[in-house]
């Protein structure tokens, strides 16, 4: 790790994340996804007081799908959080954010609903997007933002892609190291941060091929690469959040430059000495609790439809 720029506090994290699991796309999908369990096991932290959860399930095309419902006291109905979990499309589940998910909750005061897409890979694309379409509309909040985290963060820009003629459309998006389809146009991040600490550019490469059937790339479909899409005119207010550690920093960057030069309010927020997966780090690091804190002022902004500027 001597090559980035790390702080004493994230390299702790580094470490100890390591120590529990190498998360290797070497081995196989159970191995992943048991190591997966032992990283959230490891991090996991109570939620906070006055918090509540409970546990539904949408009916959705493809079947039933499970959702978590959080809420603070009496509840905020203001806006509601529809959080989208990241794990490459192979991981990942109610559990998998569960802390992170109630903290954002107690931190804005908005209910928040997270859905537990079909993963990978019993199930290819756009079944993970058609699960997250489905709870969207199922929801049926006029003040919905979408929170997504990494391959959470596809599939929010995916849905505002595919909502563009709906009228029902999300209110706004906060994507955290959102995976958006920058491989295909050759960024700096992905040469500069290709051996980065929790998420290679090598793993990237697998994660994409895994979520489509017989690992056929549909490279024109801005459902699956949301960066690819030829009209950004209809997304909602936007803020992109990236680890500046990260080989996907760069899709955030793109993609707000391309909302921003179609009329649409953006914002992209890179954060400096993170890394990929950075919010399970925000009680062992001071700058990663702050950057986490900065997601929930993003929210509040959405919400409040207040002016973007960056």
């Amino acid at each position: 790790m001597a090559e980035f720029d790390l702080d004493s506090e994230m390299r702790a994290f580094i470490d100890s994340y390591l120590q529990v699991s190498s998360l290797s796309t070497a081995t196989s999908i159970e191995q992943q996804r048991n190591d997966y369990e032992a990283v959230l096991r490891h991090f996991r932290y109570p939620h906070p007081p006055g918090l509540t959860c409970e546990d539904d399930h949408i009916n959705g095309r493809h079947g039933d799908i499970p959702v978590r419902r959080y809420r603070l006291g009496q509840g905020n109905d203001a806006a509601l959080i529809l959080f989208v979990h990241g794990g490459g499309f192979i991981l990942g589940s109610l559990e998998s954010h569960d802390d992170i998910c109630a903290e954002f909750c107690a931190m804005t005061g908005y209910d928040l609903v997270s859905v537990d897409y079909r993963l990978s890979p019993e199930h290819y694309h756009p079944t993970h997007l058609d699960d997250v379409e489905d709870a969207f509309h199922a929801l049926g909040h006029d003040n919905t933002i979408l929170l997504g985290v990494s391959a959470g963060g596809t599939l929010c820009a995916a849905l505002c892609h595919r909502a563009a003629a709906s009228s029902h459309r999300p209110a706004g998006q906060v994507l955290v190291y959102p995976a958006l389809g920058g491989d295909c146009f050759e960024l700096a991040s992905y040469r500069e941060n290709s051996q980065a600490p929790l998420l290679s550019t090598a793993d990237i490469r697998f994660y994409r091929g895994v979520r489509c059937a017989g690992g056929t790339l549909p490279l024109d479909d801005p459902e699956f690469y949301p960066l690819l899409a030829d009209d950004f005119r209809h997304a909602p207010p936007s803020i992109a959040i990236s680890a500046d550690i990260d080989p996907l920093r760069d899709d955030a960057r793109l993609y707000v430059e391309k909302l921003r030069s179609a009329g649409v309010e953006a914002e992209w927020i890179n954060e400096p000495g993170m890394v990929h997966d950075y919010l399970r780090a925000r009680h062992v690091s001071r700058a990663a609790g702050a950057a986490f804190a900065r997601i929930g002022e993003a929210i509040e902004r959405l919400a409040n439809a207040a002016p973007l500027t960056g």
